[in-house]
């Protein structure tokens, strides 16, 4: 016996969730699948949360025209997810004369809105700026987003108008049931008239799986600091180098909350584990652009990795064998911009093979919950008055409540595990990374969740905080 459904996803990186997102308007019934325990535990974790101007589309590729169709949506979807975006701007800058011309190149793409500044003009922006900056690009329309906030709204929104999520199911085989497709995953059956495969790293496994052709994802790594929010400010805009043929190179930017990322490198790996050599790396190509940058005072530093194809372009296609089935591949860099261009196009081809788009006339734009690092003290007193546990911090660095962790676990599709509440609300993402948050939040996961601390786990299905029992502990105490 299987469940049926219109439209099965499969992936809940911030590609599958906007196409949950944009699907949950029409009256279908949707399911999304993971095959880990959370929404953004892959390609979309990890990565610099830049939304890349028009200036920094790539012509003639697909990528190209899907980044272009994403940017007039953006303004759209702030207002329906509830969230927003950091309008901080972008500089490009050149070393040379040589490099000079390439930002012409970029003013010719961004149309109007960006001009090419000098020396003098650039200190008035970005007073940490390389002494020998020759001539940069300035952009306004770049923005920047927490990838983990985006992911969990157009998730959260999909599930609140009616987006079914299962997670623990990896997808291991398609079948042929009429004109429907069928997927076995996580011990079940799930029927379709169509599925959509977003799964990122996994996306060309998925498509051999069907019988389709396509060259295999290799995996770039790109390595990462996080600076302190202490120097907030330090940098105020986005600042790439020209880029090189294989990226848009280190850069350094700011974060909506206050941190500072250098990054990434660019190397041939598939793990994502950080290298004294890749950091190094990192750490001269940021300070070539910002040489006083303190990096000595990184809390953190992460890696990334980027799903690409020989050709660098995103590859979205029906599956010869299974007509339902459409595979989107090679979705890298720009992935987050492109987001919701993909999700519309994705709408489109849909359309075009039968899918019925009936808008719901209930659609509910999404509530955030309140964020209490970023409320007045009035308006925190309100909230205490009202539930205790908004005055009970649990993470001191970020200022993150037990009312917010109870949120974050509670409301669906809910964190499970330890990186998952980071991602939600924070915790474990401060200067201490989890030295005091770390304490409590085991004890509030199993109570809230109802769970056994033989079930706690950090990230994944196998990495459990508990290796095994050398004493009786008194969990209750």
């Amino acid at each position: 016996m299987s469940e049926s459904y219109d439209v099965v996803i499969i992936g809940g990186g911030v590609v599958g969730c906007a196409v949950a997102w944009y699907l949950s308007r029409f009256d279908l019934r949707v399911l999304l699948l993971e095959k880990e325990l959370d929404i953004c535990c892959g390609v979309s974790k990890a990565n610099t949360g830049i939304l890349h101007a028009r200036s920094y589309h790539t012509p003639s590729t697909l990528k190209g025209e899907l980044h272009l169709r994403s940017l007039p949506l953006l303004d759209e979807a702030e207002k329906e997810l509830g969230i927003s975006f950091l309008r901080c701007g972008a500089l490009t800058v050149a070393f040379s004369k040589e490099e000079e011309t390439y930002l012409r190149i970029l003013k010719a793409r961004g149309g109007s809105s960006g001009e090419i500044v000098t020396p003098l003009e650039i200190k008035n922006f970005e007073p940490y700026l390389s002494d020998k900056v020759y001539a940069a690009f300035y952009d306004p329309e770049t923005r920047v987003i927490s990838p983990f906030k985006l992911t969990v709204a157009l998730a959260e929104t999909a599930f609140q108008n009616g987006v079914e999520f299962i997670f623990d199911a990896e997808v291991t085989a398609f079948e042929e049931d009429g004109k429907r497709v069928s997927l076995h995953a996580g011990g079940k059956k799930y029927t379709a008239c169509f599925a959509v495969n977003c799964a990122g790293l996994s996306s060309s496994r998925l498509a051999w799986l069907c019988g389709d052709k396509i060259e295999a994802i290799k995996a770039y790594r790109g390595q990462y600091f996080v600076l302190d929010k202490m120097f907030a400010g330090y940098v105020k805009r986005v600042i790439y180098p020209v880029p090189s043929s294989e990226s848009k190179g280190i850069l350094v930017t700011p974060t909506p909350e206050g941190n500072i990322l250098a990054g990434p490198n660019f190397e041939e790996a598939d793990t994502t584990e950080t290298t004294l050599q890749g950091l190094e790396e990192v750490a001269q190509g940021a300070r070539r652009l910002v040489p006083s940058l303190p990096l000595e005072n990184s809390i953190t530093h992460f890696s990334g990795l980027r799903p690409t194809l020989p050709d660098r372009d995103f590859h979205i296609f029906f599956s010869q064998r299974f007509p339902g089935v459409l595979h989107l591949c090679g979705i890298e860099s720009p992935g987050l911009t492109s987001c919701f261009g993909i999700a519309a196009y994705v709408g489109d081809l849909l359309r075009s093979r039968g899918l019925r788009l009936v808008e719901k006339r209930n659609f509910e734009y999404r509530k955030p919950f309140p964020v209490f690092s970023e409320l007045t003290d009035q308006e925190r007193e309100k909230l205490i008055a009202q539930d205790p546990d908004w005055g009970k911090i649990i993470c001191r660095c970020e200022e993150v409540t037990l009312a917010e962790v109870k949120h974050a676990l509670l409301f669906s599709p809910g964190a499970r595990t330890l990186d998952s509440l980071k991602r939600r609300v924070r915790t474990q993402a401060g200067r201490c990374q989890g030295s005091f948050c770390g304490m409590h939040l085991p004890k509030i996961m199993m109570e809230v969740l109802g769970i056994d601390y033989r079930s706690l786990v950090k990230s994944g299905k196998r990495s459990w905080l508990l290796a095994g029992e050398t004493k009786e502990v008194n969990f209750s105490a």
